[in-house]
């Protein structure tokens, strides 16, 4: 399954850097432009394919133009003081994450609103994705730490997916007035905050979900692997130690680890499109993995707060937000690790979040 390289690609992405003298990191980094690929089927794989481009860039450059937002997020300036910044401090653990997530699936009694014919189920994601520069080392100095700089960029993306999924569904990219310094080895007066590829911004039509006619992998209506297609949860096991172990099968490339399972477990929920049954067996399910603790028992995504439950991870870890009073999965966010995959980003810095909302709504481009 292609999205499921492409979401696991991002559980240890270790930046691919090419060799360069360090006497031309400074030009190399006020030079550095935007990847100019062509458009990429983005879908939900949105953390591989920008890594790709850079990593074949860097073999001829030596300079990495990191977009973990995969060019969803266009280029602003300025800064918001709505950024995310540091991890809240934990409130009292009075539950452990199993008994939150546990909770959380107890909540969920309620079954999704059906499509009627003519309405469209929409899901908006306001997102924060790290964007950036990173800059090989030297030949003389192989394991001298990357030099590079990185921003935090904000963004909507909302979808509209009518009830009979092969008409025209509308995919609408905007740009938002946020950007947030994160760190550097270069001061942010010389850091410009780099271009967003050409999938950015703007609205794309298409029947079946296909935005992006003629990229690759060719997208085929209606196929059952592709978990843009909501019939592709319909068969999955709501049993959740069945479903635990169909994500570690899934997994089995990247060792099926708890790390591993949960990365995959929180990017379906992103999609926005499981099933009020199956989030509940989903949350069963990873409450069953070896590690998962409560990173935050207070963690706020524009306004509404929940429960951050993680495995940790000493690079970065990615924490599931749920809401264990009514089962709501509220959105994701990422947090540095002990030991960043960038250096000059600080531990416990919130390098990206989404806020994921889903309703019903009666026709093409309506919110509400």
């Amino acid at each position: 399954m292609r999205e499921l390289d492409d979401a696991l690609d991002r559980l240890h992405h270790d930046v691919r850097t090419a060799e360069v003298p360090l006497d031309a990191v400074r030009a190399r980094v006020l030079a550095a432009a935007a990847a100019s690929s062509a458009p990429k089927r983005a879908r939900h794989a949105r953390w591989l394919a920008p890594v790709a481009v850079a990593a074949a860039a860097a073999l001829i450059t030596g300079v990495v133009v990191l977009d973990d937002g995969a060019g969803q997020q266009p280029a602003v300036a300025g800064t918001s003081s709505g950024a995310p910044a540091g991890t809240t401090p934990p409130a009292v653990e009075l539950l452990s994450a199993r008994e939150y997530l546990t909770r959380a699936a107890d909540a969920i009694t309620a079954v999704d609103q059906p499509l009627a014919a003519g309405q469209y189920r929409y899901i908006a994601a306001h997102e924060w994705n790290r964007r950036g520069v990173m800059i090989g080392t030297s030949v003389d100095e192989p394991a001298a730490a990357p030099s590079g700089y990185a921003y935090l960029v904000e963004s909507r993306t909302e979808t509209w997916i009518p009830q009979d999924v092969t008409r025209e569904w509308l995919n609408r990219r905007t740009p938002l007035a946020g950007a947030k310094w994160l760190g550097g080895t270069v001061p942010q007066s010389e850091a410009p905050l780099p271009e967003p590829d050409v999938t950015a911004k703007g609205e794309r039509r298409g029947a079946c979900g296909d935005f992006f006619p003629g990229s690759l992998p060719e997208k085929v209506c209606g196929d059952p692997a592709d978990w843009d297609n909501p019939d592709f949860y319909a068969p999955l096991p709501r049993d959740p130690r069945a479903l635990l172990q169909w994500l570690r099968d899934l997994t089995a490339q990247r060792g099926g680890t708890p790390a591993a399972v949960f990365h995959f477990g929180v990017q379906l929920l992103h999609t926005g499109l499981v099933p009020a049954d199956l989030r509940a067996s989903l949350y069963r399910a990873l409450a069953l993995l070896d590690g998962v603790t409560v990173a935050d028992g207070r963690a706020n995504l524009d306004g509404r707060v929940g429960v951050a439950v993680t495995i940790e991870d000493v690079h970065e870890r990615r924490e599931l937000i749920v809401d264990p009073a009514t089962g709501d999965f509220i959105g994701e966010r990422t947090v540095a690790g002990p030991q960043p995959h960038e250096p000059y980003i600080e531990p416990g810095t919130v390098t990206g979040y989404s806020a994921i909302t889903t309703k019903v709504v009666g026709g093409l481009g309506e919110t509400g």
